[in-house]
């Protein structure tokens, strides 16, 4: 994409760079880097090739994509590392990511389309627009409008395992980050255009801005280019192993109990273990299909997968062990309690070692089809893809300049460095204001961020649990300025 430059360039120019924040510090009580807007760009994309492999290999980070954007332009992306450790399959400027919480700005986005479209109203009582009523009667679920939906300050909380659709405080009186606010919003898009947000956002954002490799459902095309997201095995397995062993629990009491009216003994036949074994599971996966399986269907996939996988290596750690032991000490082999004892210590044993083994052991996830579009974050993109968003956001063609004018304009203050407009979040510094989002989510962490009135952003993309860090430490690498987002 851009010829090799000579080395005397890049070094002359990061050199400058580490040079001015100094000179701009006299004078300056808490002095701030400046924005590498004023570097060439091949130094800056240089600099960016060789510190991005280093900074992924100190937090094991597998993959990556990036974009930058300026003066309103995609001037650069690139691929790093991989997108499955497993396979080896190269990151390309065309991977798609899971990206998460971005999904609610492309979401608000499309909203804000409607109501210029006459479809929706920014400051209207929300429920007065729709024909069925999405939130339940309450004090102040009356008054709240897209304009505190997507300023995060409607009340509405993030407390979606399992859904509250409650109100914590009066709408418009404070901030707090909301999906529960964004799947409001899907519900009022959905609605007003009849479609799902899919297609509404399809034909009002992902179309128009040339967003191809993106989709809020993962179709087999989206799938086919996307990312796995690795995380580490344990947490899906103790998630399912949580209800598992208290349904176990449970349905033991309730058998013994049945067992010792029926026959008068308290003996569990092996028949009776597996049944009982296996209603757990079923009992287990119900559960959390009933917590977590509306906004989060492929994580219920994971986890049970993940238990799956567990019962199958405990049963033939189990069936090998016990057969090894019982060998070993023949003499006992016609005593029932010992055997019990030896199964119990071995299966506690086995079950042990391997959670430990799980909680040390992380890879890719397999790549779900998701059929139900999320506003809370079901949006696959790329990196590409994502910095034509921002250039949208900051020099917008689709939206007038006196609604892009209210997307930077703080709607929700939270402290010093933040506020929140309408959709993406603002930071706030020397430098100026940039539009932010981040997004994490099971194996994938992401961050987006621009400077409208420089015309200069960026987008990184990041397939691990342990990449949130990277993501923002390339950010900031690659603009310069001020970075705070790791600690919002």
């Amino acid at each position: 994409m851009y010829s090799r430059v000579s080395r005397i360039v890049p070094f002359i120019s990061r050199t400058v760079f580490l040079f001015i924040p100094f000179t701009y510090a006299f004078g300056q009580d808490t002095p701030e880097p400046l924005l590498r807007h004023i570097e060439p760009l091949d130094a800056v994309v240089a600099d960016l090739r060789d510190y991005i492999p280093a900074r992924m290999a100190d937090d094991h980070v597998p993959g990556l994509s990036i974009a930058l954007v300026r003066e309103g332009k995609v001037v650069w992306s690139e691929g790093f590392g991989v997108a499955n450790q497993w396979t080896g399959r190269p990151v390309t400027p065309e991977t798609a990511f899971e990206v998460a919480s971005i999904s609610k700005v492309v979401t608000a986005y499309v909203a804000l389309r409607l109501v210029e479209q006459g479809q929706l109203a920014l400051d209207e009582p929300l429920i007065g627009q729709l024909d069925e009523p999405w939130l339940p009667p309450s004090e102040w679920g009356d008054k709240i409008t897209l304009r505190h939906l997507a300023g995060h300050s409607s009340g509405l909380s993030d407390n979606l395992l399992p859904m509250d659709k409650s109100l914590q405080f009066e709408p418009g009186t404070g901030f707090l980050y909301s999906g529960i606010g964004a799947q409001y919003i899907q519900a009022a898009v959905e609605q007003v255009t009849g479609q799902s947000l899919e297609t509404a956002a399809r034909e009002l954002a992902l179309e128009p801005l040339g967003m191809t490799a993106s989709s809020f459902v993962t179709t087999p095309d989206i799938r086919s280019h996307l990312a796995n997201g690795h995380l580490g095995y344990g947490i899906p397995l103790l998630l399912f192993l949580m209800p598992f062993v208290m349904a176990l629990v449970v349905i033991m009491i309730v058998l013994v109990m049945i067992l010792r009216i029926r026959t008068g003994r308290w003996r569990v036949s092996v028949n009776q273990w597996a049944l009982v074994l296996v209603a757990a599971g079923l009992l287990a996966i119900l559960l959390l299909v009933w917590i977590m399986g509306p906004p989060l269907p492929n994580f219920v996939l994971l986890i049970t997968l993940a238990g799956l996988g567990f019962a199958a290596v405990l049963a033939l750690v189990i069936l090998i062990g016990r057969q090894t032991l019982l060998r070993l000490f023949s003499r006992w082999r016609g005593s029932g309690l010992y055997r019990f004892l030896i199964c119990a210590v071995l299966i506690t044993i086995a079950a042990l070692v391997l959670i430990q083994l799980a909680m040390m052991i992380s890879g890719p996830k397999p790549r779900f089809i998701s059929p139900k579009p999320g506003a809370v974050g079901s949006l696959r993109s790329s990196a590409p893809d994502l910095a034509r968003l921002l250039i949208e956001l900051s020099q917008p063609q689709y939206l007038s300049p006196e609604m892009a004018e209210q997307i930077r304009t703080p709607q929700t203050p939270i402290d010093d460095n933040f506020s929140w407009g309408l959709g993406p979040g603002i930071q706030h510094s020397a430098q100026g204001d940039a539009l932010w989002q981040n997004g994490i989510t099971f194996g994938y962490r992401s961050l987006m961020a621009v400077y409208p009135e420089l015309g200069m952003g960026v987008v990184v993309l990041t397939n691990s649990d342990g990449g949130y860090d990277v993501a923002c430490d390339v950010a900031q690498r690659a603009l310069g300025g001020k970075s705070t987002w790791k600690t919002f």
